[in-house]
Protein backbone atom coordinates (compact mmCIF):
# COMPACT_ATOMS: atom_id res chain seq x y z
CA UNK A 1 0.00 0.00 0.00
CA UNK A 2 1.33 3.48 -0.52
CA UNK A 3 1.74 5.62 2.28
CA UNK A 4 -1.58 7.87 2.11
CA UNK A 5 -3.14 4.77 2.17
CA UNK A 6 -2.43 3.40 5.09
CA UNK A 7 -2.59 6.41 6.30
CA UNK A 8 -6.33 7.06 5.42
CA UNK A 9 -6.70 3.52 6.74
CA UNK A 10 -5.08 3.63 10.48
CA UNK A 11 -6.58 7.03 11.16
CA UNK A 12 -9.69 5.14 10.46
CA UNK A 13 -8.68 2.12 12.48
CA UNK A 14 -7.43 5.13 15.49
CA UNK A 15 -11.03 6.25 15.53
CA UNK A 16 -12.98 3.10 15.38
CA UNK A 17 -10.71 2.25 18.44
CA UNK A 18 -11.72 5.50 20.00
CA UNK A 19 -15.43 4.54 20.07
CA UNK A 20 -15.27 0.83 20.73
CA UNK A 21 -16.34 0.41 17.38
CA UNK A 22 -16.42 -3.15 16.34
CA UNK A 23 -18.27 -3.00 13.56
CA UNK A 24 -15.74 -0.51 11.55
CA UNK A 25 -12.76 -2.55 13.68
CA UNK A 26 -13.67 -5.65 11.66
CA UNK A 27 -14.09 -4.06 8.27
CA UNK A 28 -10.47 -2.76 8.54
CA UNK A 29 -9.02 -6.13 9.45
CA UNK A 30 -7.44 -8.76 7.11
CA UNK A 31 -8.99 -12.07 7.45
CA UNK A 32 -5.63 -13.62 9.07
CA UNK A 33 -5.27 -10.40 11.34
CA UNK A 34 -2.77 -10.68 14.47
CA UNK A 35 -2.43 -8.48 17.25
CA UNK A 36 1.21 -9.33 19.44
CA UNK A 37 0.91 -7.51 22.65
CA UNK A 38 4.27 -7.51 24.68
CA UNK A 39 4.95 -11.14 25.93
CA UNK A 40 5.40 -9.79 29.54
CA UNK A 41 2.15 -9.13 29.36
CA UNK A 42 0.35 -12.20 29.62
CA UNK A 43 -2.24 -12.23 27.28
CA UNK A 44 -2.00 -13.35 23.11
CA UNK A 45 -1.07 -13.15 20.74
CA UNK A 46 -4.38 -12.82 19.10
CA UNK A 47 -4.84 -14.17 15.50
CA UNK A 48 -7.47 -13.65 13.06
CA UNK A 49 -10.04 -11.20 12.72
CA UNK A 50 -12.58 -12.11 14.76
CA UNK A 51 -10.44 -12.99 17.82
CA UNK A 52 -8.32 -9.66 17.67
CA UNK A 53 -11.72 -7.56 16.80
CA UNK A 54 -12.63 -9.25 20.28
CA UNK A 55 -9.98 -9.04 22.27
CA UNK A 56 -9.65 -5.02 21.12
CA UNK A 57 -13.27 -4.70 22.30
CA UNK A 58 -12.94 -6.10 25.25
CA UNK A 59 -12.15 -9.74 25.37
CA UNK A 60 -8.60 -8.86 26.63
CA UNK A 61 -8.57 -5.39 27.65
CA UNK A 62 -11.91 -5.35 29.59
CA UNK A 63 -10.24 -8.08 32.12
CA UNK A 64 -7.44 -5.58 32.88
CA UNK A 65 -9.16 -2.11 32.49
CA UNK A 66 -13.20 -0.92 32.89
CA UNK A 67 -13.63 -0.19 28.66
CA UNK A 68 -15.84 2.74 29.24
CA UNK A 69 -13.15 4.63 30.58
CA UNK A 70 -10.34 4.21 28.15
CA UNK A 71 -8.92 7.14 26.28
CA UNK A 72 -6.12 7.27 23.84
CA UNK A 73 -4.45 10.30 22.68
CA UNK A 74 -2.60 9.54 19.60
CA UNK A 75 0.02 12.01 19.61
CA UNK A 76 1.92 11.49 16.73
CA UNK A 77 1.19 8.88 13.98
CA UNK A 78 4.38 8.17 11.30
CA UNK A 79 3.53 6.70 8.30
CA UNK A 80 5.93 5.26 5.48
CA UNK A 81 4.66 2.78 2.46
CA UNK A 82 2.53 -0.12 4.15
CA UNK A 83 3.67 0.50 7.79
CA UNK A 84 1.83 3.18 10.24
CA UNK A 85 3.47 3.83 14.02
CA UNK A 86 1.06 5.74 16.09
CA UNK A 87 2.64 6.85 19.69
CA UNK A 88 -0.11 7.15 22.11
CA UNK A 89 -1.08 8.02 25.84
CA UNK A 90 -3.74 5.51 26.99
CA UNK A 91 -4.98 6.25 30.38
CA UNK A 92 -8.14 4.06 32.10
CA UNK A 93 -9.63 3.06 35.47
CA UNK A 94 -8.19 -0.67 36.05
CA UNK A 95 -10.69 -3.31 36.73
CA UNK A 96 -9.87 -3.02 40.46
CA UNK A 97 -10.51 0.89 39.93
CA UNK A 98 -6.73 2.01 40.24
CA UNK A 99 -6.19 5.08 37.93
CA UNK A 100 -3.72 3.92 35.04
CA UNK A 101 -1.82 6.29 32.76
CA UNK A 102 1.12 4.79 30.38
CA UNK A 103 2.89 5.40 26.71
CA UNK A 104 2.42 3.01 23.99
CA UNK A 105 3.86 2.61 20.44
CA UNK A 106 1.46 0.59 18.19
CA UNK A 107 2.97 -0.72 14.70
CA UNK A 108 0.79 -1.18 11.70
CA UNK A 109 1.44 -3.69 8.97
CA UNK A 110 -1.25 -3.07 6.22
CA UNK A 111 -1.93 -5.01 2.59
CA UNK A 112 -4.58 -4.91 0.43
CA UNK A 113 -6.42 -2.47 1.82
CA UNK A 114 -7.04 -3.99 5.30
CA UNK A 115 -4.59 -4.11 8.52
CA UNK A 116 -2.91 -6.98 8.58
CA UNK A 117 -0.58 -7.00 11.41
CA UNK A 118 -0.94 -5.05 15.15
CA UNK A 119 2.41 -4.96 17.32
CA UNK A 120 1.77 -3.24 20.47
CA UNK A 121 4.92 -1.87 22.55
CA UNK A 122 4.40 -0.49 25.91
CA UNK A 123 6.21 -0.34 29.46
CA UNK A 124 4.75 -3.60 30.61
CA UNK A 125 6.80 -3.19 33.60
CA UNK A 126 5.28 0.12 34.60
CA UNK A 127 1.92 -1.51 34.20
CA UNK A 128 2.86 -5.23 36.01
CA UNK A 129 3.67 -3.08 39.06
CA UNK A 130 0.20 -1.24 38.89
CA UNK A 131 -1.68 -4.19 38.88
CA UNK A 132 0.47 -5.90 42.14
CA UNK A 133 2.28 -8.34 39.90
CA UNK A 134 5.41 -7.14 40.72
CA UNK A 135 6.71 -5.11 43.64
CA UNK A 136 9.00 -2.14 43.11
Amino acid sequence: MDTEATRALVRRFLDARAANDAATIDTLLAEDAEWAPPPSMGIGPFKGRETVVKALTGGAVGKIFDVSTIKRDVHKLIVEGDTAVALQRLTATTAKGAAYENDYCWVYTCSDGKIVKLDEYVDSFKAAKLFGMVKG
